[in-house]
């Protein structure tokens, strides 16, 4: 209860102070001021489930937050390392791979008056790296939203290993074991692939407004031009959720071999093919739970529950499925709207 009491006064100080911002005039990038003002807009939720997130990993960890070293992977806009630095962590690291967020987060900290003590740019790798250099043993990374976007996630997680001891804690809304959130998944996945929506690619830093499957048809048209409109065709609908340097790959592959090789292992999962982001991936997670098991860590996917909103008839709903979800047991997943990956190593 303790912790729980920590992470709400410190929300409600997050509250205050972002009130009290002027988003519309901060320096920073209008990728990051339309996250913000949705964020801001939707605060109520994000902070329902950032706190279950930061009650579990507090639970599991079983120190006090001040004697704890906090990772916000893939962090935006930065309010996950907001609110950790608000709840009284000993220090609080932001990683991101883009550097517009960095420096966006750099702004809006010192606007906020909340001080993140490190900021790292880069994926897994140079986040590894950062931490080993500094000397850094972080006892909690967490993520929210990120989880089904790692373009490798059996290497990142390869990767993640040469921390020696670590929580993480990555909660996301793509649960593949709640039957309404795959039917809508996957009908966001057709789209993204075959017709496009804003914010779908994002090339040298632009967002594209187009589909998956015609960005990839141009990657291999303009990089091989040997090959016919037929082959072209082909190799595109081959190519999905790879990304441009795999995409070329695969191709040289075809040219030499005759074959691709690609196993396209779900009817729908596609990718960004330049940062190769998924849209929001649905997950195997026994398939996953036994590959992060094969690297003797230990692994438990849980569920949560419904946050409330202004909506009296939603939250009467949300209400009744928050009984039965407390009833199914935390490793029930099909009513959950969003799950809890939770990797330990050396502890």
């Amino acid at each position: 209860m303790e912790g729980k009491k920590l992470i709400d006064n410190a929300i409600n100080d997050l509250f205050t102070k972002l009130n009290n911002l002027d988003i519309q005039h901060l320096n920073i990038s209008e990728n990051t001021r339309h996250a913000l003002l949705k964020y801001e807009d939707d605060f109520s939720y994000l902070m329902c489930a950032y706190s279950q997130l930061l009650q579990k990993a507090l639970r599991k960890i079983m120190i006090p937050a001040s004697e704890s070293i906090f990772i916000d992977y893939g962090g935006g806009c930065g309010l996950l390392s907001f609110l950790a630095k608000l709840t009284g962590f000993k220090a609080v690291i932001y990683i991101d791979i883009n550097e517009q967020s960095l420096n966006d987060v750099k702004v809006i900290s010192e606007k906020l008056n909340i001080s993140v003590d490190h900021y790292i740019c880069g994926d897994v790798e140079e986040f590894v790296n950062h931490i080993k250099r500094l000397n850094i043993k972080p006892d909690l990374i967490c993520s929210f939203d990120v989880l089904e976007h790692i373009y490798n996630l059996e290497s990142w997680i390869r990767t993640i290993t040469e921390i020696q001891k670590f929580s993480l804690f990555f909660m996301t809304g793509a649960n593949s074991r709640n039957p309404v959130i795959v039917n809508r998944l996957k009908k966001l996945h057709k789209k993204s692939e075959y017709q496009g929506f804003e914010n779908n690619i994002r090339f040298n830093d632009i967002y594209l407004n187009t589909s998956s499957l015609r960005e990839r048809e141009n990657i291999i048209r303009n990089k091989f031009t040997e090959l016919s409109n037929e082959e072209v065709e082909f190799l595109s609908k081959n190519s999905r959720g790879l990304r441009i340097d795999d995409i070329e790959k695969m191709v040289l592959r075809y040219i030499k071999e005759g074959s691709t090789k690609n196993k396209i292992d779900h009817p729908t999962n596609t990718c960004d093919p330049y940062t190769g982001s998924w849209t929001e991936r649905l997950i195997d997670l026994k398939q996953l739970k036994a590959f992060i098991e094969s690297h003797n860590l230990s692994v438990n996917i849980t569920n949560s529950f419904y946050c409330y909103s202004d909506n009296n008839l939603a939250n009467i709903i949300k209400f009744f499925l928050n009984q039965l979800i407390k009833i199914s047991g935390r490793r029930s997943l099909f009513l959950s709207p969003t799950i809890t990956l939770e990797i330990q190593n050396g502890l």
